[in-house]
């Protein structure tokens, strides 16, 4: 699978319903979880030299100066007028499987967590732990 380009939330799993649920019915349930509906504002954005963009909108309210004054701090980095990259992680191909950063860290039973998680192929999207992600581009 050609994951380079950018990815969109096709569903999401609901974890106290143990069930996944479509962007759509998520969209369109005014009683869905805060955690659900956050959720669809993310998209992601996998480069040829192994970087995963983690992208959202500008919160409504920011104002230009605002943003004018993260630009110029370097806290705050644009894809565009109204979209922001939030994170970057690394992905890598691995064995054949597909693999992201997770930024996992810990220890379980005295072993360290290995934060590299797998990114699995359900069709056409992209399951990344609890979302699946449909490609754009």
């Amino acid at each position: 699978m050609d994951i380079i380009g950018t990815w969109k939330v096709a569903e999401m799993q609901d974890i106290l319903k143990k069930e996944w649920r479509t962007a759509a019915d998520i969209a369109a349930d005014p009683e869905a979880p805060d955690y659900l509906t956050e959720g669809l504002k993310f998209s992601y954005r996998f480069t040829a030299d192994g970087e995963m963009q983690v992208l959202c909108p500008i919160p409504a309210g920011v104002t230009k100066e605002q943003i004018d004054a993260a630009l110029a701090s370097g806290e705050l980095e644009l894809v565009d007028d109204s979209t922001m990259i939030l994170e970057r992680k690394a992905w890598k191909e691995d064995d054949g499987k597909l693999l992201f950063d997770s930024g996992e860290k810990g220890e379980i039973l005295g072993e360290a967590v290995n934060p590299w998680k797998e990114l699995i192929p359900v069709g056409d999207l992209l399951q990344m732990t609890t979302y699946r992600l449909k490609k754009e581009d």
